[in-house]
């Protein structure tokens, strides 16, 4: 049995994938990881693709050795950031043997101001809160969700830590340090079956951006960014789809 492997965007955690699993009929395991910097997992100071693809890479490996599960392979749908360090897996280059990959909501295009603009959201460093009610506020808009009172709790598990200083983000503000993503480069590189898609009224990643890089990308009806909790029936048809065509 193969193996799927779900990575979530930046600020998000590896939640936002339960509508998607909730509707998905997948024989092999699922690992949804957190990524470096996000959620349970530690901060790494280190967010460069690459490098979060190698940690990543780490962990699957570690997986499939404990578990002993499928027959090695995976099959990895990535949403925006982590729909990078899945293409970067992709290319065969961190050890992992990638069956197919689906990525959904990938930035292609970036302006310099807007790189400028992830440095200095990087730079103020933690962001304290008196309540959860308000660092769970704060990690809704970082992650692009709609507000938390119409979200289902499952997707904020993980989102906020409580410390002596009160509430922050799980997430390491470092991570939002991005660069360009060298898409072009990176499905070239892929070693596997690339699918990319957005959903039709994604706001960042644009259809005609997407055909840069892909014959025939998959749009998701009624779903703005965060895909794969604006239409999971969606995504997981067409993480069914791509299994099958592996």
């Amino acid at each position: 049995m193969v193996t799927l492997v779900a990575l979530h965007g930046l600020g998000a955690t590896s939640a936002v994938w339960t509508p998607v699993l909730d509707r998905l009929d997948w024989e092999g395991d699922v690992l949804a990881l957190d990524l470096p910097g996000h959620g349970m997992s530690p901060w790494t100071g280190d967010y460069r693709i690459e490098a979060m693809a190698s940690a990543v890479a780490d962990a699957v490996r570690g997986h499939l050795e404990t578990t002993g599960s499928g027959d090695g392979s995976v099959v990895i749908v990535g949403h925006s950031l982590g729909g990078g360090v899945g293409l970067a897996l992709a290319s065969g280059t961190h050890g992992v043997d990638v069956e197919a990959m689906l990525g959904l909501g990938i930035k292609i295009t970036w302006t310099a101001e807007e790189v400028a603009g992830m440095a200095k959201v990087a730079a103020k460093g933690i962001r304290w809160f008196a309540t959860r009610d308000e660092a769970i506020e704060r990690f809704t808009r970082t992650a692009g969700l709609s507000s938390p009172a119409g979200l289902d709790p499952e997707l904020l598990v993980g989102s906020v830590v409580e410390e002596a200083n009160g509430w922050r983000l799980a997430q390491d503000p470092a991570s939002f340090a991005q660069t360009a993503l060298d898409a072009v480069g990176l499905v070239s590189a892929a070693r596997c079956p690339v699918v990319l898609g957005a959903g039709v009224d994604d706001a960042m990643v644009a259809r005609t951006h997407l055909e840069t890089l892909v014959d025939e990308p998959a749009m998701a009806p009624e779903a703005g960014h965060n895909v794969q909790v604006d239409n999971p029936t969606w995504v997981a048809d067409q993480i069914t789809r791509v299994l099958d065509g592996r």
